[in-house]
Parts: structure tokens; C-alpha cells; sequence
């Protein structure tokens, strides 16, 4: 009887101790991983982003959420344009240790709004106009990420959407129209765009 109750208090302190240590194991990895990280990118077809990323439980902390956003205005040339871009999507890391090489995929959503001060429209009149030109992509990434609490990270793949070639200026003073070819972008066309940046940040938490 002393024999059994040995043994079980030998098993219970093993099972114990191999959960303090698998807890504690994880929680170290976490804290080593800085799950939280906020950062910018810079590149195309986007030119400039702010990122968030939040490595997640799944597949042992290899699955991370991604948030890409910015809204800019800016005046060149007498044409005012606004624009807004945004991206989300999921980082899936090749190791635990959440950096290093790893698989994207997102959601690219672009809107953007440009106020024009001397247009020719196809009625022969002439004045301020507005355009709109939207598009979302869904893209494919690879990547690496160097670095924990500061990071250092580069993307490339593509993304697959139909891109405008054209677009349609509306007078703001009548229903004149007048339609515009969009300059080239090397690496954009109307099935999708190259994609490619490089950004840094922070890790926290």
C-alpha cells in the first residue's frame, strides 16, 4: 500500500513538474517571439504602408495576422490626389520562433481620388474634373523577417486583380467626360501587379 502511494506521489510530481516546465517553455518562447509588431513598408505597388503583425497560437506560433494601412493626400502638378490603401491577410512562418522565412497571403483593397484643375472634355469644354480609380488584388507573398524586438523584413510575389487602364475624369461643372490613359507602372497590368517592399518596426510584448 506505502508502495502504491509512493509511486502515485512520484507520477503526480513528475506530471506537475513536466507542466510547470512545458508552461513556463511557452511562455519564455512567447516573450522570446515579441508577438506584437508594429512597423512601416515601403515599396510598390503601395509606395508606403503602416503594418501591424500579431503572431497567433495556431500551428504552434506559426500563423500571424497582418494589417496593412495608410491614407495620404498630396498636390503634384496642380492635381490633387487622395488615396487609401488597405491590406490584411495571414504571415505563416516556416519555424516556431516566429521570423525567419515565411508564406503570405492578403487582401489588397486600393481607392483613390483625384481633383484635376484644367481638363479637356469630349464635348469640347474645359475646367476642373474629378477621378476615381479603384482596385483590390488578392496577393501571394514570400518573405523574411530578421530581427526581434527591431526587425528588418522583405516581400515578394504578385497580386491577381483586374487593374484599370483607362480613367473616366467627370467635369464638376457639368456632365462632360473625358477618359485618360493611366501611365505605365512597370510591373502593373490589367490581370495584376509585382509586389515588393522591404519595412522595419518594432516587436512588443
Amino acid at each position: 500500500m506505502k508502495s502504491l502511494l509512493s509511486i502515485t506521489l512520484l507520477l503526480f510530481c513528475i506530471t506537475g513538474f513536466a507542466q510547470e516546465v512545458t508552461v513556463t517553455q511557452t511562455t519564455e518562447r512567447s516573450e522570446s517571439i515579441k508577438p506584437l509588431r508594429i512597423g512601416t513598408k515601403l515599396g510598390i505597388p503601395s509606395l508606403i504602408t503602416l503594418n501591424a503583425e500579431y503572431v497567433t497560437p495556431l500551428l504552434d506560433e506559426r500563423v500571424a495576422a497582418t494589417l496593412d494601412f495608410i491614407s495620404l493626400s498630396k498636390t503634384v502638378d496642380d492635381v490633387s490626389v487622395k488615396y487609401n490603401n488597405f491590406e490584411f491577410g495571414a504571415n505563416v512562418y516556416l519555424k516556431e520562433t516566429g521570423k525567419g522565412l515565411y508564406a503570405s497571403l492578403t487582401y489588397l483593397s486600393f481607392k483613390s481620388t483625384g481633383t484635376f484643375e484644367d481638363v479637356d472634355y469630349d464635348d469640347g469644354s474645359f475646367g476642373p474634373g474629378t477621378a476615381k480609380i479603384d482596385f483590390s488584388t488578392v496577393n501571394f507573398k514570400v518573405g523574411a523577417k530578421l530581427g526581434r524586438v527591431f526587425y528588418f523584413r522583405a516581400e515578394l510575389g504578385y497580386g491577381f486583380g483586374k487593374i484599370p487602364e483607362t480613367v473616366v475624369v467627370n467635369s464638376n461643372n457639368s456632365a462632360a467626360t473625358a477618359e485618360e490613359d493611366i501611365p505605365a507602372i512597370p510591373g502593373m497590368s490589367s490581370s495584376g501587379t509585382v509586389i515588393f517592399n522591404i519595412g522595419f518596426g518594432f516587436g512588443f510584448l
